[in-house]
């Protein structure tokens, strides 16, 4: 998701439906509270866009170890 994410947000309106559907489905499939889901699945998500896109592999792996420290 993290990766395919960025190309959707430049693609079209269909890919986006697509897309859309398969995170609700996502959304779905983990039960429980929505708001919550919605929110982890953004924290682990942009952790992942985060770690990639530093240079020093000390700070990608901290902001990974953070993520997962943080929603445990």
């Amino acid at each position: 998701m993290a990766a395919l994410a960025q190309e959707v947000a430049r693609s079209s309106p269909e890919l986006k439906t697509v897309f859309e559907r398969g995170f609700e489905e996502i959304l779905a499939a983990k039960g429980g509270d929505r708001s919550e889901a919605i929110f982890r699945s953004a924290a682990l998500i942009g952790g992942v866009v985060l770690a990639r896109a530093v240079q020093d592999p000390r700070l990608s792996d901290e902001i990974l170890e953070s993520v997962r420290l943080k929603l445990g």
